[in-house]
Protein backbone atom coordinates (compact mmCIF):
# COMPACT_ATOMS: atom_id res chain seq x y z
CA UNK A 1 0.00 0.00 0.00
CA UNK A 2 1.07 3.55 -0.68
CA UNK A 3 1.09 6.30 1.93
CA UNK A 4 -0.51 9.33 0.26
CA UNK A 5 -1.47 12.96 0.79
CA UNK A 6 -4.86 13.69 -0.79
CA UNK A 7 -5.85 17.31 -1.44
CA UNK A 8 -9.57 17.70 -2.04
CA UNK A 9 -12.56 20.03 -1.88
CA UNK A 10 -15.46 19.47 0.51
CA UNK A 11 -18.76 21.22 0.99
CA UNK A 12 -19.58 23.12 4.18
CA UNK A 13 -22.54 24.86 5.72
CA UNK A 14 -23.04 27.81 8.00
CA UNK A 15 -24.89 27.75 11.28
CA UNK A 16 -27.75 30.07 12.05
CA UNK A 17 -28.43 33.37 10.33
CA UNK A 18 -25.60 34.93 8.27
CA UNK A 19 -25.13 38.45 6.95
CA UNK A 20 -24.13 39.24 3.35
CA UNK A 21 -20.39 39.36 4.07
CA UNK A 22 -20.50 35.96 5.75
CA UNK A 23 -22.48 34.50 2.86
CA UNK A 24 -20.07 36.00 0.30
CA UNK A 25 -17.12 34.30 2.01
CA UNK A 26 -18.98 30.97 2.11
CA UNK A 27 -19.09 30.60 -1.68
CA UNK A 28 -15.79 28.73 -1.84
CA UNK A 29 -15.55 25.01 -1.04
CA UNK A 30 -13.41 23.91 1.90
CA UNK A 31 -9.86 22.91 0.85
CA UNK A 32 -8.95 19.71 2.75
CA UNK A 33 -5.84 17.56 3.11
CA UNK A 34 -5.89 13.94 4.26
CA UNK A 35 -2.94 11.60 4.85
CA UNK A 36 -3.27 7.84 4.96
CA UNK A 37 -2.75 4.52 3.23
CA UNK A 38 -4.37 4.29 -0.19
CA UNK A 39 -6.71 1.35 0.33
CA UNK A 40 -8.65 1.48 -2.94
CA UNK A 41 -9.46 3.67 -5.91
CA UNK A 42 -12.13 3.00 -8.52
CA UNK A 43 -14.07 5.10 -11.03
CA UNK A 44 -16.21 6.67 -8.28
CA UNK A 45 -14.13 7.20 -5.14
CA UNK A 46 -10.78 6.87 -3.39
CA UNK A 47 -10.54 5.28 0.07
CA UNK A 48 -7.75 6.36 2.44
CA UNK A 49 -7.09 4.69 5.82
CA UNK A 50 -4.85 6.65 8.25
CA UNK A 51 -4.48 3.94 10.91
CA UNK A 52 -3.40 0.34 10.31
CA UNK A 53 -2.61 -2.49 12.72
CA UNK A 54 -1.41 -6.09 12.47
CA UNK A 55 0.92 -5.33 9.58
CA UNK A 56 4.05 -6.92 11.03
CA UNK A 57 2.38 -9.83 12.81
CA UNK A 58 1.19 -12.54 10.44
CA UNK A 59 -0.91 -14.12 13.22
CA UNK A 60 -3.00 -10.96 13.56
CA UNK A 61 -5.53 -9.79 10.98
CA UNK A 62 -4.69 -6.49 9.33
CA UNK A 63 -7.04 -3.83 10.64
CA UNK A 64 -7.82 -0.27 9.59
CA UNK A 65 -9.49 2.65 11.35
CA UNK A 66 -10.54 6.15 10.38
CA UNK A 67 -11.20 5.34 6.73
CA UNK A 68 -12.56 8.07 4.47
CA UNK A 69 -14.12 7.67 1.03
CA UNK A 70 -13.52 10.76 -1.11
CA UNK A 71 -15.46 11.22 -4.36
CA UNK A 72 -12.93 11.37 -7.21
CA UNK A 73 -14.57 14.52 -8.58
CA UNK A 74 -13.56 16.33 -5.37
CA UNK A 75 -9.88 15.33 -5.52
CA UNK A 76 -7.43 18.02 -6.61
CA UNK A 77 -4.19 16.06 -6.22
CA UNK A 78 -2.76 12.84 -4.79
CA UNK A 79 0.89 12.83 -3.76
CA UNK A 80 2.62 9.53 -2.95
CA UNK A 81 4.62 10.01 0.27
CA UNK A 82 5.94 6.45 0.55
CA UNK A 83 5.52 3.10 -1.14
CA UNK A 84 5.45 0.06 1.11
Amino acid sequence: MKLVLVEWFDSHAGTGWSNKDQLDSATQPMHCKSVGWLFSKDSVSTVVVPHRAGIENSETFQLGRGDISIPNGSILKITVLRKS
